[in-house]
């Protein structure tokens, strides 16, 4: 993820860093528009983390949720979603409102480097997700031996210490020089990351990845709509065994071939598999394309600014503003697509309800708490 400044502004020190850039520096900035996207940030990052730690306490706390592996990448998105609330998009709301920063050095430290790791993390949690879909619909009988929840467990490992490697590089020495050898310089925390590493984290650990989902997701289309011919198929079926068994069980004194019955049962459960699998991937589907949606203008702007240096100073400030406060929504986003739409989280945060609100009236009044049961 790119980083940015306008360039006109840099002062005397820095001329010989030209890679070095302050993580904020809103100069020309619409202080109207500004309060804005913080207000927006700040509800972005509340309903973020409330609902991003909702559906982490209902995976831990109900077994059911730990039985799907899907269920493992999801969670481990809504990590990542937790650590760009938490960490970065609150921190970026405080530099809107107050530049310069106040926070000490291992917080400027920790804050730009979680900024650089919101991006891969996600990412990378993105594409486990769409392989995992694809292992599910291409391959279903064999996916429980193929994908166990230990072997999905270990993949997360390895990708969380690839996007960890990436965002600590500019902290471990892949760095522009700094004055004073500081990433605070009067009193601003700076990016110090490279041209050339932020124009390899945008196409390493953005572009290649959307092409790689892309050629999935056209795999995955295609094995959806067998599947849906295949659901049809078995309504038919299903449709004519009925009749059969109707116009048998008419011939045989109201008896129903076991076989018939069998068949049936058969199908019907293939049916809801199908079903299933196919109501799945359209949401993880829906994550994906929002994910793209709200940060490949922020990308594609910061993509232009590293090839482009003389660009930077023509960039309104807002619009990084602007789609970077894009790219903070969705996280907020996520947890609303799949995890509050799945029939398991669904009964899980209902229970939850139910065990908070029963909690909340036993404290209100003790002497009648006992028995009552919510619905």
């Amino acid at each position: 993820m790119a980083n940015y400044t306008n360039s006109s502004n840099v002062t005397d020190p820095l001329q010989t860093a030209p890679s070095l850039r302050p993580a904020f520096q809103p100069d020309d900035w619409n202080r109207s528009f500004t309060m804005f996207v913080v207000i927006a940030e700040i509800i972005i990052a509340v309903v973020s983390l409330v609902s991003n730690f909702l559906v982490v306490y209902a995976f831990v706390a109900y077994k059911k949720l730990r039985t799907s592996v899907t269920n493992y990448f999801v969670i481990s998105l809504a990590v990542s979603d937790i650590l760009t609330s938490g960490l970065v998009t609150t921190f970026t709301a405080d530099i809107s409102m107050n530049p310069r920063w106040t926070h000490g050095l291992f917080m400027c430290n920790l804050y730009t480097t979680m900024f650089l790791l919101a991006l891969p993390s996600s990412v990378i949690n993105l594409c486990a997700v769409t392989v995992d879909r694809y292992l599910v619909l291409r391959m279903p009988l064999r996916y429980t031996s193929l994908m166990p929840p230990r072997r999905a467990v270990f993949i997360i490992c390895c990708l969380w210490i690839y996007a960890i490697t990436w965002s600590c590089l500019p902290v471990l020495g892949w760095h522009a020089p700094t004055p004073g050898g500081s990433v605070i310089y009067n009193g601003h925390c700076y990016h110090t990351s490279t041209s050339l590493y932020n124009n390899l984290v945008n196409i390493i650990n953005f572009l290649l990845p959307m092409v790689f989902m892309a050629i999935f997701w056209v795999f995955i289309y295609s094995i959806v709509h067998k599947h849906r011919k295949r659901v049809l198929k078995i309504e038919r079926s299903l449709s004519l065994n009925t009749n059969e068994s109707s116009n048998s069980s008419n011939n045989m004194n109201g008896e129903v071939h076991p076989m018939t019955q069998l068949t049936a049962r058969n199908e019907k459960t293939e049916k809801k598999r199908l079903q299933r699998n196919v109501r799945g991937s359209r949401f993880i589907g829906f994550i994906v394309i929002l994910f793209y949606f709200c940060w490949l203008p922020y990308v594609s702007l910061s993509f232009i600014a590293n090839i482009c240096r003389p660009c930077q100073a023509h960039i309104p400030y807002f619009l990084y503003e602007a789609f970077l406060a894009l790219g903070f929504l969705n996280s907020a986003l996520n947890p609303f697509l799949y995890p509050f739409h799945d029939k398991h989280f669904k009964a899980a945060f209902r229970d939850m309800w139910k065990k908070l609100r029963s909690k909340a009236f036993v404290r209100l009044f003790p002497s009648q708490g006992k028995g009552v049961v919510f619905i």
